[in-house]
């Protein structure tokens, strides 16, 4: 009788599901197919596994996205810690702008979603206690850092959609030069211009009046006898 030796073949253990590959996958396929192709069966399908494997990580669309949002920031450099509000300004600009520019298709969660979880609002924690210690109130602190998110979001939908190849200039040859002078003069010099960088120094300037007028607001208070 003939015996034939039983072949072992070695295979390689399938990687094992987690949040972070979720949230990876979920990143890569907003960046492919948009934010709206990134739904929990297309992430599935993509890590080969049925949907119901992921609810144990994410259990919504909901809880996706917001992960999506931490993988973001995480991803940003934004700044944390103990920072100047000039610092925390203009690293938060950067960052946002970075992340724009490499995850063009993702990015437009941030217009989407609130910022949910330590991870994600640590940023915001940093800018709001720059500001106090540079003598906002809480209102103050908040307006500031509330109106820095909102005019960077607003740049960077431009950032996003340049990123991904969209021409998104106005056609001023269809204009008058006559009626539109100032537009025909800047046709070449928008091409020159770094608006990420523009709004940076916009937004310091700005702010740098709002923190010297909390300042002296704080001293009037203090000679009156304490807040009120």
């Amino acid at each position: 009788m003939v015996r034939y030796a039983r072949q072992v073949v070695a295979t390689t253990p399938p990687e094992a599901l987690s949040r972070e590959r979720i949230l990876a996958c979920a990143v890569r396929v907003a960046d492919r197919d948009g934010l709206d192709g990134a739904s929990l069966r297309k992430v599935a399908g993509e890590l080969g596994v049925h949907v119901t494997s992921l609810y144990n990580h994410v259990p919504t669309k909901d809880a996706l996205l917001d992960g999506v949002v931490e993988e973001l920031f995480a991803s940003g450099d934004l700044p944390l810690g103990d920072v100047s509000w000039e610092q925390w300004v203009r690293a938060f600009v950067d960052g946002v702008a970075a992340i724009a520019r490499n995850h063009p298709g993702a990015f437009a969660v941030l217009l989407r979603r609130p910022v949910q979880g330590p991870g994600a609002s640590a940023t915001f924690e940093a800018g709001l206690a720059a500001f106090h210690r540079a003598g906002l109130d809480a209102r103050g602190a908040y307006a500031a850092v509330k109106s820095v998110a909102l005019a960077v979001l607003g740049c960077c939908v431009e950032q996003a959609g340049l990123a991904t190849g969209e021409d998104l200039r106005t056609d001023v040859a269809s204009l008058s030069a006559d009626t539109f002078p100032m537009l025909h003069s800047i046709t070449d010099a928008s091409n020159e211009v770094d608006v990420v960088a523009a709004l940076r120094e916009v937004l310091v300037a700005g702010l740098a009046q709002q923190v010297r007028a909390g300042r002296r607001r704080d001293r009037r208070r203090r000679r009156h006898g304490g807040w009120t």
